[in-house]
């Protein structure tokens, strides 16, 4: 199994009118969380870059419609899971940070947007104690995994998004191709390399990434 680059056609246009009210009202709630006194620096949740991860989802819908169900990584505000409902996909998003959470859940519910939010790791825990137990890594390791309170498991999704830590986007490529199902789609946003798409594939003829 193999993960192959998807080459995303991006529309340009300006965003509709509801996305930009939403990644408005969404900027000035992070900005608030940035600003409590107790925030560290460099810890917990990190922004995308919102307006490329949607023009990248928007491509995903118009490409690939089969690919409806929808599981953000590390979902912090909840805002890629909300932008992937209103392209109308079944939502849903993990983030270890319970106090984000509600958070979460306000912006959404502001907006008419439905998605799941659960706390939890997005790590599969047998995944999480067989291989990567040694792996020196940000990403939080050490607890339960959140799937049975989704009630899907990875390979329910359809289509992936996560914001890898710095050095750890094969980590991340990992642990797609040892639970998504065939034929699913990774998207991850980075500072350096912007927005990648990836399919998951059986044919040990197909290019690797």
């Amino acid at each position: 199994m193999q993960l192959v680059p998807l080459e995303l056609t991006t529309d340009d246009a300006p965003l509709p009118p509801r996305v930009v009210a939403f990644l408005t009202s969404a900027q000035s709630r992070i900005d608030r969380w940035f600003a409590r006194p107790e925030h560290q620096a460099g810890f917990g949740f990190i922004p995308s870059d919102y307006q490329q991860v949607w023009r990248a989802l928007a491509a995903v819908r118009r490409e690939h419609p089969d690919a409806c169900r929808f599981l953000e990584w590390g979902s912090g505000f909840g805002v890629v899971a909300g932008l992937a409902a209103m392209l109308e996909m079944d939502a849903h998003g993990i983030e270890i940070d319970g106090d984000l959470i509600p958070a979460a859940n306000e912006l959404l519910a502001e907006h008419d947007l439905t998605a799941t939010m659960v706390q939890g790791s997005f790590v599969a825990t047998e995944v999480a104690e067989s291989d990567l137990d040694d792996l020196e890594t940000r990403t939080v390791l050490d607890q339960p995994d959140a799937y049975d309170d989704l009630g899907r498991s990875l390979d329910d999704f359809d289509l992936v998004f996560a914001y890898p830590w710095p050095t750890e986007e094969e980590l991340y490529h990992e642990l797609f191709r040892q639970g998504a199902d065939y034929g699913a789609i990774l998207v991850t946003w980075s500072n350096l390399e912007g927005v990648r798409a990836y399919r998951k594939v059986a044919t040990s003829s197909a290019e690797s990434d």
